[in-house]
């Protein structure tokens, strides 16, 4: 979730990577060498009712990567931050967070906490064990960009590398928004990805039909990253990437608007949607466990939508709504 709030990506496994494994590498003599970055991983075992909160607050504290691995009754997160970043502050203040949320009435599970220090190379080589290829949707397949996919009976195969950014498919949350792109995109349509990421959403759109895309995420590490995987996908001349938060008026109006971030961000979009949909334009939003669905769906219908649907997969939702009126 990088500066943009995202939901934390579940499932299975969620990654986000944040540095990759591009250190190293051959260095001229005679010069001193660079020491390569050191890495701490911290696991907490807790409750999913504390995982969003938690999520947040280690990206907040420099995560350069979460994994999150559901368990019977128990989800387990993994963190990495740089070395000199951990400390004790990361270990305390998720002991503040998890006292404050028991305090709030959540469960936070067994809620206990491990550190240990990660090399850089194992670090690179973790998000390529961990992501694998996906069959989302009938004729939509996520493939990481190490692996030789090869489409079947007219695939649509989404090449992608992780690098900085939120996004590979593995969560929930993504499936569900990519599941919703399968259902209610249109040839031709001019479709905005918020809080894009790795461009996961943005490219899917372009190779779904879409006649263009409007990418936009605020943070500056993860822009590269989308526009290395547009290129990579050959869609380049139906995908730009704009570094913005949310989505500016500027950008013009949309056939349909996908993001996977936050509720709150969420909401604080649905009061721009009316002016941002054409008429018809359909809005799929996920990002969010399924508690928040009346506060999304209630900001929605009050920013002048209707709801149209709202599907979930392992306690995330998505809900999808359209303006009223037909497209011109």
């Amino acid at each position: 979730m990088a500066a943009l709030a995202r939901s934390t990506e579940a499932c299975g496994l969620w990654l986000r990577s944040g540095q990759g494994n591009g250190e190293g590498g051959a260095r001229p003599s005679g010069r001193m060498e660079a020491k390569e970055p050191q890495y701490s991983e911290i696991s907490i075992l807790t409750h999913a009712e504390a995982v969003e909160s938690l999520s947040e607050l280690l990206l907040s504290l420099g995560a350069k990567g979460i994994a999150e691995e559901r368990r019977p009754l128990q989800v387990r997160i993994t963190a990495y931050l740089l070395a000199d970043e951990t400390a004790e502050q990361p270990v305390g203040a998720v002991r503040e967070r998890l006292s404050a949320l028991e305090k709030e009435g959540l469960r936070i599970g067994p809620g206990t906490i491990s550190v240990r220090p990660v090399a850089a190379q194992s670090w690179g080589e973790l998000w390529k064990e961990q992501f694998e290829i996906q069959h989302i949707a009938p004729g939509l397949v996520i493939a990481p960009s190490w692996e030789d996919y090869q489409p079947q009976g007219g695939e649509c195969v989404v090449v992608l590398e992780s690098g900085a950014a939120f996004g590979t498919g593995s969560h929930a949350t993504t499936r569900l928004c990519l599941r919703g792109l399968v259902e209610y995109i249109r040839p031709g349509d001019r479709v905005a990805d918020v809080g894009c990421g790795t461009g996961i959403l943005a490219i899917s759109a372009a190779l779904l039909g879409a006649h263009e895309v409007v990418a936009t995420d605020n943070d500056p590490a993860v822009v590269p990253v989308a526009r290395q995987n547009i290129k990579r996908n050959a869609v380049t001349e139906q995908v730009q990437v704009i570094e913005a938060d949310l989505l500016p008026s500027s950008c013009g109006e949309f056939d349909l608007v996908v993001c996977n971030i936050v509720a709150e961000q969420a909401i604080r979009l649905a009061g721009d949607l009316r002016a941002i949909l054409s008429r018809g334009g359909r809005f799929i939003c996920s990002g969010f466990q399924a508690g928040a669905v009346p506060m999304v769906e209630d900001a929605l219908v009050r920013g002048g939508l209707r709801m149209v649907a709202t599907t979930g997969e392992e306690g995330w939702a998505a809900c999808v709504a359209i303006r009223p009126g037909i497209r011109s």
